[in-house]
């Protein structure tokens, strides 16, 4: 439904106004003027009547008939009235405007029988004799013994009607001259009005778009001056609210979205009202789809879900780890949860803050492993040291054959210690140059790098009848530490050749992808099972401990292989699986 502007509720209001009165005054003023003419026609015939009566003196007798005949026409010619002077048998005595003999007896004439009474007689009709609307005022005439005659006065309607009339239009035209004024100035009025509240009305829709900072003029009306003044204190005051609010949500978003902790914020139905960007990527989902929806419908882990409840309910802070899948990537969780209370004290939901601590759970896992397996990798030349050297001790020396053997077998073993120790200062060096110590990188060929590695295992790989390719040669200088990345690149040739077959071969070469140089090595030997390949370059990590150990191996080259690599700025990486031999490869960034 359309609502009317206060312009036309006001110009229609002034206007019904305007009108009522008009019409109002001006049918008073029609009413008023129609009795005074009436009243002033009656007074005016009743004081031609009292002079009549003055003029004619005795003259009512039959014998005076003519005379009053004459008398009653001069001065009914003079004064424009119609004179009758009727006897007490109501028999007119004399006429002014027609002949007394032919006129019927007035005795029955409402004015006369009042007159008749002794009063003064008033009527308004039509006559039958002038054929006209009349107004009759007749008045007694007394003598001795009593009311002797009456003497009546008329004068035809058509002259008051005429009078009045001219008065009506002078007071309608009076009245539309009025109503046309104050039309205009109901007009303007309205129109100022109108034209104010349009501005505090402008002003109100500019605060309510946002536009506090806008400011109202106060109009010259009191009342609407103070409607203006209250909306401007009330939008400094709103302005400076929001402000305020904008500034400490803009805080509280500031230092949530800094923050490495996820954070989730749940009301009393568990329906989530906050959460930073931490947590959005540490349980897969973006900030605008979790915001009012629940726990459960954000996260499908019965695990948090149940840690959310709790808190939501617990009156101490509780903890808690769990673990969480999101895509293809399992988590680990630390949780820290406590109530959220709202400004009174009641409770209203939860806060729970999330730390990603697979990371660390696994590097504890790493080094629990490597503990592990630096200590079995040991203890076992030491075991084999100790055991012949007590052999000797009880007896052995005595047999030169058996000493000479068992002092091999104890240098053979103190080599493997060797072995390990060099390769664990070789991590250790290269881990310290990944920490800040950075290596010394000269710009080198890397094709003369492959060369001197396939020199190196020549012998070794002709020993096991396996055929050595160098192939896919790129050409390319690289900012490279000559040394480091030859034994790199040995480390993977040696372990391809332990583990090829005999009568196979291994493909050394390069390409370039990517924007980045890759140095790849490739056998045919058993492959590796899918599993095993994130673990491959973890120190002392082993696919087949008993035939890596067999084969001479310290559990180390791989490390010391990734280490490399990431000492030039690179990375390593590795493709197999069981039956279909192995790849792996040194990526070097290009200058």
């Amino acid at each position: 439904m359309r609502r009317p502007h206060l312009f036309t509720k006001l110009y229609a209001g002034y206007l019904i106004v305007i009108v009522l009165c008009t019409v109002a005054v001006g049918l008073l003023a029609v009413r008023s003027a129609h009795l005074f003419y009436f009243n002033h026609t009656e007074q005016d015939l009743e004081a031609r009547a009292r002079l009549v009566q003055g003029q004619i003196g005795d003259q009512l007798s039959p014998a005076d008939a003519t005379s009053l005949e004459a008398l009653v026409t001069k001065l009914g010619a003079a004064s424009g009235t119609r004179i009758t002077v009727i006897a007490r048998d109501g028999t007119v005595l004399a006429e002014s405007d027609l002949s007394p003999a032919g006129m019927e007896n007035h005795a029955d004439r409402p004015e006369v029988e009042t007159a008749f009474a002794g009063r003064v007689g008033r009527d308004i009709r039509f006559s039958t004799t002038l054929k006209e609307n009349l107004m009759y005022v007749a008045i007694p005439v007394r003598d001795a013994s009593g009311v002797a005659a009456v003497i009546r006065t008329a004068l035809p309607l058509t002259t008051v009607n005429a009078a009045l009339n001219s008065l009506y239009r002078r007071i309608v035209v009076s009245a539309a001259i009025v109503t046309l004024v104050a039309a205009l100035i109901a007009l303007y009025t309205s129109r100022r009005l109108s034209s104010q509240m349009r501005v505090i009305s402008a002003g109100a829709e500019a605060f309510a778009a946002g536009d506090l900072g806008h400011k109202l003029l106060a109009p010259k009306t009191q009342e609407f001056a103070r409607v203006a003044e209250s909306l401007n204190a009330m939008a400094t005051e709103l302005n400076e609210k929001v402000r305020s609010m904008t500034r400490e949500r803009n805080e509280r978003e500031a230092v949530l979205s800094s923050m490495v902790e996820g954070v989730v914020a749940v009301d009393g139905e568990e329906r989530v009202i906050a959460v930073n960007e931490a947590a959005a990527t540490l349980l897969g989902m973006t900030p605008a789809e979790a915001v009012g929806c629940t726990i459960q419908e954000v996260v499908r882990n019965p695990d948090l879900q149940n840690f959310v409840a709790r808190a939501a309910i617990s009156a101490q802070p509780v903890e808690g780890e769990m673990g969480l899948r999101v895509g293809h990537e399992e988590r680990v969780l630390q949780a820290h949860g406590t109530v959220l209370r709202g400004a009174a004290g009641g409770l209203r939901g939860a806060v729970v803050v999330l730390n990603d601590i697979t990371r660390l759970k696994r590097l504890e896992g790493v080094r629990r492993d490597f503990v592990a397996n630096v200590s079995h990798e040991l203890k076992t030349p030491v075991t084999s040291i100790k055991g012949f050297a007590e052999t000797l001790l009880d007896g052995a020396l005595d047999d030169s054959d058996d000493a000479t053997r068992f002092v091999r077998i104890i240098a053979g073993q103190a080599d493997r210690l060797n072995s390990i120790i060099e390769d664990l200062l070789s991590v250790s060096a290269l881990e310290m140059s990944d920490e800040g110590q950075p290596i010394v990188l000269e710009e080198g060929s890397i094709d003369d790098v492959l060369h001197v590695a396939v020199e190196v295992c020549a012998p070794k790989a002709e020993a096991q009848d396996i055929s050595l390719e160098l192939e896919g040669l790129c050409g390319h200088l690289a900012s490279i530490n000559p040394p480091l990345l030859e034994q790199a690149v040995v480390n993977l040739v040696d372990n391809a050749i332990k583990y090829s077959p005999v009568g196979s071969s291994v493909q050394v070469g390069c390409e370039v992808t990517d924007g980045e140089l890759a140095i790849s090595v490739r056998d045919q030997g058993p492959g590796i099972a899918r599993e095993h390949l994130p673990r491959l370059f973890e120190r002392f990590y082993r696919v087949d401990k008993a035939r890596s150990r067999d084969l001479g191996g310290t559990g180390l080259g791989l490390a010391i292989v990734k280490h490399i690599a990431q000492a030039h700025g690179g990375r390593v990486s590795v493709e197999s699986a069981l039956g279909e031999g192995s790849t792996f490869r040194i990526h070097l960034p290009l200058d």
